[in-house]
């Protein structure tokens, strides 16, 4: 029971970082054009925490859930903040080869 409202929590916690990265990516990239979206992102973001929070608490108390849930969190933040900055480097590189054969021109 308790292992399974723990994955539960994890599970939760993985929708609120998917949410907040949503929102951060609509929000840079299309200012004025997704408000709507973004607030629906950043609803979801916090309703996904505390329904994680209250999964994590209720399996292991207040105390221990709390520290699980920030656990969690951490680890679903670092993993999607590795995984952006290696997205971003393909995506340089990609980048970089292309204007490289576009220098390598004759004029």
């Amino acid at each position: 029971m308790i292992i399974s409202l723990i994955i539960a929590g994890l599970i939760f916690c993985g929708a609120s970082v998917f949410c907040f990265y949503k929102a951060n990516y609509c929000a840079c990239t299309q200012a004025g054009q997704c408000d709507n979206p973004v607030n629906h992102y950043w609803l979801g973001a916090m309703l996904n925490a505390l329904v994680s929070l209250a999964l994590c608490c209720i399996a292991l108390h207040v105390e221990l859930g709390t520290l699980i849930w920030l656990t969690l969190m951490g680890s679903c933040f670092l993993g999607a903040f590795i995984s952006a900055k290696q997205s971003k480097k393909r995506q340089c590189s990609k980048t970089n080869s292309a204007n490289a054969l576009l220098t390598s021109e004759t004029n």
